[in-house]
């Protein structure tokens, strides 16, 4: 797909920048380096709300990392399952957030009892 950059030298952002979905796409594509290492994996079950803000625009030579802070957790109605508030937050190479997602998330959770192992 052709880019236009005089036309994007003049819209609000002064120049071309990354489309939401595409920062999103590298969000989410993240989070499995966040949320399966060697020693835990998250099961993740499914999204219950997300709240989403993109907060300034992304060029071409920004380097991107996200980091995640976990804001609540709760068990579930459901045995096995606990309902989990994450704040992502993406950042650039100057720590500037580009963009914010809340998300509650459903996981499953360890039965009482069982070890790491088991």
């Amino acid at each position: 797909m052709p880019t236009d950059e005089a036309a994007a030298a003049l819209s609000p952002y002064r120049g071309i920048v990354a489309s939401g979905g595409y920062i999103v796409t590298l969000w989410y594509r993240s989070l499995v380096e966040i949320y399966n290492t060697p020693s835990a994996t998250w099961a993740f079950l499914g999204g219950l709300d997300w709240k989403l803000k993109f907060r300034a625009p992304v060029r071409a030579a920004d380097t991107l990392r996200a980091r995640v802070t976990v804001k609540d957790k709760r068990p579930w109605v459901k045995p096995g399952r606990g309902a989990v508030t994450l704040f992502n937050e993406i950042l650039n190479q100057r720590s500037e957030g580009v963009c914010t997602v809340e998300v509650i998330a459903l996981l499953a959770t360890r039965v009482e009892g069982a070890t790491a192992d088991s």
